[in-house]
């Protein structure tokens, strides 16, 4: 498959997950706390790698659990894209957590306690 189809590929199931996501899941806390973060899809188009991202400001979801959830979601996620596109393989749904948009709000969150601290200080 060349770079351009599975570019163009990759975006349309990213389109088909969210949606999906956001009208056919009825788990509230995957619905409102979870995020697609990446879509990609092997060379030869056999196997989707979803990565998603959790934004838990209060760190009170158990994301273990989430992830738990998604992974039995994936056949689901399948029949869905297989529905909407047709190709000739449906591909295999791997399913990865990912922690970077979270960890950027810690750091955020320890730079605006140090920027008041420098304020209380001066």
């Amino acid at each position: 498959m060349n770079e351009r189809r599975r570019q163009g590929l990759e975006k349309e199931i990213s389109r088909i997950i969210g949606m999906t996501l956001l009208t056919d899941i009825e788990n509230e806390k995957i619905k409102n706390l979870v995020s697609i973060h990446k879509v990609e899809l092997t060379k030869d188009g056999r196997y989707l790698d979803l990565t998603f991202s959790i934004l838990d400001l209060k760190n009170n979801v158990n994301k273990e659990k989430i992830e738990e959830d998604l992974n039995k979601l994936k056949g689901f996620f399948r029949k869905k894209i297989g529905s909407h596109l047709s190709i000739r393989f449906v591909p295999e749904v791997r399913i990865h957590m990912d922690s970077s948009v979270e960890y950027g709000v810690k750091i955020s969150s320890i730079l605006n306690d140090i920027k008041k601290i420098n304020n209380i200080l001066i």
